[in-house]
């Protein structure tokens, strides 16, 4: 117990101090491996072997695809679409921006890259069209949410690659829950603008010709999530053979359209190349510190200490959640996965729960992080594009932080709304 108390405690004050998660991760799993008597060479035994799965191949896969896409311009595309679908209602821009959000997260399922395509187009926008910065950024980095949670959903891969889930269930078992996040967003939205006095005069569409010219201008665009989930769902493709797939569709799309260049392709791959070694970096050296969590037994604390204490299933799952949110105030939610999925899945399989339907709900629960500051990331690069410090978008984040409590505790008590869509991988 003294082992992994001070771990988190080395953990939480580097990262307070400014060093990279990924070296603050590092330091402290190797320094506790050499305590405990092992040689260096374990530590990195275990870098190497942290990143050495062949299910892992579909994460710089399916960053590539969306790499590959945004190129085509796919992304201004998307918003036209969104716009042609809800762009009448009031608070258009903002639902605008949240549909954006969700066409782009089925095609790259990073949160971080949705806000970077997306936030540069609708923030400025939203701005200059009377929503004050601060909404419209809580509003950018909350839509971003939707990106790891429904497929494909790099989150997914990583916890199936901890916890020997399907991808394919994982995958699938995302697709509610994050639809459900999207809506009760617009929700939300359209409260809020009403309350503030956004977009008070609809805007005028060209009606269902304009809808239709907007679906038929981005179909190249929305069929990598069809290939996938439908690929993935009809068992033609594994997740990592549909990440492939999608890569290849779409460098034939954007060659057969004319809007991918050649000479554009080194820069594609040199940007997908940098984000795939950003994910891969935290991934490696946290089977380090993952490495010394086994050997001190904390997936044995947590489930008798913890949860053999509150002894009732559904509250000691409530206090996993909280728990794992507050960690996620400090910690980026890549870091809580690769740290805690192994547990939380054990966790989830003593008090009796689906592992598929757990797994869903911890890696959601994981995701609100990417909300919270100090290291919350989504709302770190919205703040970024509109200039405004962090502490400042605080205030209007909170009802849309509400929408992802209130959608966990829905996932919670509603197995279905998880399972229903994970067992058409069969």
């Amino acid at each position: 117990m003294l082992t992994v108390a001070l771990c988190f405690l080395g953990l939480l004050l580097l990262i307070l101090l400014g060093f990279p998660i990924f070296v603050a991760i590092c330091l402290v799993g190797g320094v506790a491996t050499v305590a405990s008597g092992d040689s260096l060479m374990l530590v990195v035994t275990n870098i190497f072997g942290g990143i050495d799965s062949f299910s892992l191949m579909a994460i710089p896969l399916f960053i590539l695809a969306g790499y590959v896409m945004t190129e085509c311009d796919i992304t201004e595309r998307l918003v036209e679409l969104s716009d042609a679908l809800v762009g009448r209602f009031r608070g258009s821009l903002g639902h605008v921006n949240i549909l954006s959000s969700m066409f782009f997260a089925s095609i790259q399922g990073s949160g971080v890259a949705t806000t970077a395509a997306i936030g540069p187009i609708m923030i400025p926008a939203m701005i200059k069209q009377g929503y004050g910065k601060d909404y419209a950024v809580a509003l950018t980095a909350s839509a971003a949410v939707i990106g790891p949670i429904i497929p494909p959903s790099i989150a997914m891969i990583m916890f199936s690659y901890y916890t020997g889930l399907s991808v394919a269930k994982l995958f699938l078992g995302g697709l509610i829950p994050g639809i459900l996040v999207g809506l009760g967003l617009m929700v939300v939205n359209a409260v809020y603008c009403r309350i503030r006095g956004y977009d008070a005069v609809p805007r005028a569409h060209g009606g269902a010709k304009f809808i239709l010219r907007a679906i038929v201008r981005s179909l190249g665009g929305l069929m990598i999530p069809l290939i996938i989930v439908v690929g993935i769902a009809g068992g033609v493709f594994t997740p990592t053979e549909s990440g492939a797939a999608a890569v290849i569709y779409g460098l034939v799309y954007g060659l057969i359209s004319r809007r991918f260049k050649l000479r554009r392709l080194p820069a594609v791959l040199i940007g997908a190349a940098n984000t795939t070694a950003a994910v891969m970096i935290v991934l490696a050296v946290s089977k380090v510190f993952a490495n010394v969590m086994v050997r001190a037994q904390f997936q044995r604390i947590v489930v008798e200490e913890i949860v053999g204490g509150i002894g009732n299933p559904w509250l000691a799952t409530l206090a996993i959640m909280a728990f794992l949110i507050f960690l996620g105030t400090f910690l980026d939610p890549t870091v809580l996965i690769t740290m805690f999925a192994t547990t939380v899945s054990a966790v989830g399989a003593s008090l009796g729960f689906d592992p598929v339907h757990y797994a869903v709900l911890m890696a959601i629960t994981m995701l609100t992080g990417a909300l919270t500051p100090p290291v919350g990331s989504m709302l770190f690069v919205s703040c970024s594009i509109a200039g405004l410090p962090i502490e400042r978008s605080l205030r209007a984040l909170l009802p849309f932080f509400a929408v992802l409590l209130v959608v966990t505790v829905l996932v919670l008590s509603i197995p279905q709304l998880v399972l229903f869509a994970a067992n058409w991988a069969g």
